[in-house]
């Protein structure tokens, strides 16, 4: 199916906006949703953007935003991108250091919890069935949602069945003496990447084997390849980062992103 999926060509998907209120009930979360077109319920995917924000500088999506949704309901899966920042008037937080960000993971981790309570009161909506995918500081949160330790995880009702985190930061998990992830977990990285280096997830991913011996916990790290591999941009480097240089090198490696999307999407379908 995924040939099929790269390469066909369809009409523009049509995409709605809705408000998810937050878990406390003082946010109205932005959610942009892709239908697959589907008679019964179906598995439904949570986006999680990176640090730069859901929308383009233009106030709308961007038309790789656009591209992966297609990708999930030609698989007859629905897809909800959900924007964290602008309802915490943010726009970027690339260029902010971590001790002033005025969010958090946890912060963007009760937005998911929130997102899918919204999805399981959606009748064309596999409650059973709902993923998490993210991007960079997405990715991060992705972290923070599928760890089992954590008591605020635990307390939910409904879990994700699945979670993949592309380029996550891994530093503040791999530092945690227990950390344990409670549901399959897909993590795809580069293996150049100098703005979420590889090493701490792979240190995060070998100490959950060895104390968790259920985990499913997946790392693939692509040779040859930069944060944000995923995207179709040109390789740059961007300076005015909190990183140890002040800067990172970013861009597309069509090869890694083929590769990522293949194996994210029998990733799901197994978990599924």
């Amino acid at each position: 199916l995924f040939l099929t999926l790269l390469f066909a060509t369809h009409a523009a998907l049509a995409v709605e906006r809705h408000s998810i209120p937050s878990l406390d009930g003082k946010l109205q979360i932005p959610g942009y949703w892709f239908g697959a077109i589907v008679a019964e319920p179906r598995p439904a995917v949570i986006s999680l953007h990176g640090c730069g924000g859901l929308l383009d500088a233009k106030g709308g999506l961007s038309r790789n935003r656009h591209r992966v949704a297609e990708y999930f309901n030609v698989e007859r899966m629905h897809f909800l991108a959900i924007d964290s920042f602008t309802p915490r008037s943010l726009k970027s937080i690339c260029e902010t250091r971590q001790n002033l960000r005025t969010i958090d993971q946890e912060d963007r981790r009760d937005d998911v919890f929130a997102a899918i309570r919204w999805l399981a009161q959606r009748p064309d909506v596999d409650r059973n069935r709902i993923a998490v995918v993210g991007y960079s500081n997405g990715g991060s949160t992705v972290l923070s949602v599928v760890d089992r330790t954590e008591k605020a995880v635990r307390a939910q009702p409904l879990q994700p069945r699945a979670a993949v985190a592309f380029y996550p930061g891994c530093v503040a998990y791999q530092q945690m003496w227990n950390y344990e992830v409670g549901v399959p977990l897909l993590l795809m990285i580069g293996a150049l990447d100098d703005w979420t280096p590889p090493h701490y997830c792979q240190w995060l991913r070998d100490r959950v084997r060895r104390a968790q011996k259920d985990a499913r916990f997946e790392l693939i790290i692509f040779p040859d390849t930069h944060h944000g591999f995923d995207g179709y941009g040109p390789i740059q480097v961007r300076t005015g980062l909190p990183t140890k240089s002040g800067s990172a090198t970013v861009g597309a490696n069509p090869e890694a992103r083929d590769k990522a999307m293949r194996r994210m999407f029998d990733f799901l379908s197994e978990a599924f």
